[in-house]
Order: C-alpha cells, then structure tokens, then sequence
C-alpha cells in the first residue's frame, strides 16, 4: 500500500476546517481540480472513503474522524518545528528567476519586486521577458506569469485575473476607412497584432461563429505598443481590454465589433508543486499573488 504524502495529509485537515473542497482550495490558494485530486490520492493511500460528500458540505467517515484526530497533533508539531527552523534563518537568501510577458511587467510587478528586495537585500530577482506560451518551467525558472491558456502539466496555476481580445482603431482612422460591421470586412484593413499571433475565434449573441481566415498585417511583441500604433491610426488592432481600457476612456480609440466576444483569458501565475519550493519562493508568490490580484481588479 502506497503511504500517503505530506501535503496530502496537510490538506485533508484544510479540507475538514472549511467544510468543502471549493472553500479549502480558496484558502490554500490552489486549483480546486488540484485539490480534488490530491483527496483523492489520499484515500487510495488510506485504502478508504474520508469524507461523505453532500449537497453542500462535506462530512467525514469514520475512518476520516479517526485519521483526523490523530493527525492534527501531529502536524501541529510539524508546523512548529518548521517554524522554528525558518526562526534560525530568518531572513530569505536566494535567487528568484522569473518568465513575464513585457505587458505585465506595470501592473505592480516591479514594485512588488522592489518592496521584497528592501525588506530582503540578500536577495535577487531576474526577470525573462517573453511572449512566447509557457509550457513548462526549466530548472532555472521559478515562475512564469501567463496570459491566456495554461500548458497541460503538473505545474500549479494560481489565477489573479483575466481580460479579453477586443478590435480598437482611432477615430481618425475610421474616419477615412470602410465602415466594419462584420468580421469579414477585416480583410479590407491593415490589421496589427501581438506576437506569437493566436487567430482570433469571436462568437455573436445570436448563436453565430466566425474564425480569423487571414494572417495580420503587422505583429509586434509588446500589446502596449499595438495599441499605440491603432492610437496612432495606423490600422485596427488586436488589443484586450486590460490594455485599451484608458484609451478608450479617454476617446483615443474606438472599440469595434462589441457584438462578436472572445471569451475571457485568464491572467495566472505558474509555479511548481509547494513541496519542490522554497521558503522564499512560497513566501514571494504569496506576495505578487496580493498585489496582482489588486493591480489587475484596479485596471478592469
């Protein structure tokens, strides 16, 4: 019979104070699906059911209670010791590298980096700016932040946002251009987009698909400067709304096409499993998590 891990065992107890999976995975600050899983991989090791799973809540087994009176002792003195530990060192020590795409890096990131480096000078960041999609993390990378889908992997993503596609140009531009009622009329458009390009997929309230037939005529790395180029009235541009939010507000562009919606992109941050961490990786992920979460509710 396999033995059950450790941080199974940690979240079977998070599972019993809140009741539910949704609520402990809120609290930890893990998938849920992860979570799920982990439970599940418990009571395989265990040989039997923990929880009876209700309509609302979850209650446990026999076998749950008892595993749950005796393990709680035990993880106590489990945390203690670690705390003790960490009290030896109590400062972090260590080197943090990081994958972002450039259009993130204003959204709090580099505030949050330099508050960690005041309170922890021994410290030291290095940030990889990149657009290309993350799909796993190599050696020397500790976490990446990714717009959009997420790789089929065992890394954990925490989401602290989303946004989605929209198609802006500037007032004069549409001015002096055919009118854009559909889709299709695109093609008669100098189109400018982000790169790696993903084609765009827009769904209408009435039930209708359409799916980008060409390739843009213009692709940059950053977001931030597509949007300027449609600011500029030179073409309509693949932007989000996280990015042209201020410029629309503000009459420098013009959304086009709001009855045809891509749906939302999640915004996350990758890392590994807490067991492969650090003490100052946990600690400065908890850290960005906060004022991400923050930042990006403040710009939507």
């Amino acid at each position: 019979m396999p033995q059950p891990e450790l941080e199974d065992l940690r979240l079977f107890l998070i599972v019993v104070d809140h009741g539910s999976i949704a609520a402990a995975a809120r609290a930890d600050g893990i998938p849920k699906p992860t979570l799920s899983r982990r439970i599940a991989n418990l009571e395989a090791a265990v040989g039997e059911k923990l929880f009876d799973r209700g309509a609302n809540r979850l209650s446990l087994t026999p076998r749950g209670d008892e595993l749950n009176a005796r393990l709680r002792p035990a993880m106590l003195s489990v945390v203690q010791a670690l705390s003790e530990l960490d009290d030896w060192h109590s400062d972090y020590a260590g080197h943090l590298t990081m994958h972002i795409p450039p259009s993130l890096l204003h959204f709090g990131i580099r505030q949050t980096i330099s508050v960690f480096l005041e309170a922890h000078p021994n410290t030291k960041f290095d940030l990889a700016l990149n657009n290309r999609p993350v799909q796993r993390l190599d050696t020397n990378t500790h976490l990446a932040l990714v717009i959009g889908g997420l790789p089929d992997s065992d890394l954990i993503a925490a989401r602290v946002g989303q946004t989605h596609r929209i198609l802006v140009a500037s007032p004069d531009y549409l001015e002096t251009h055919s009118e854009i009622v559909h889709p299709d009329q695109l093609r008669d458009h100098i189109v400018i987009a982000p790169g790696p390009h993903v084609p765009l997929g827009l769904s209408h309230g009435n039930g209708k698909n359409w799916t980008q037939p060409f390739e843009p005529h213009f692709v940059i790395g950053d977001i931030r400067d597509v949007t300027n180029e449609a600011v500029a009235g030179r073409g309509v541009a693949i932007s989000t709304a996280l990015f042209a939010t201020e410029d629309l507000a503000k009459g420098r562009l013009i959304q086009l096409l709001q009855d045809w919606q891509e749906p939302p992109m999640p915004i996350s941050i990758l890392y590994r499993d807490n067991r492969l961490q650090s003490r100052l990786e946990r600690d400065f992920i908890k850290v960005l998590r906060a004022e991400l979460n923050k930042s990006l509710t403040d710009h939507l």
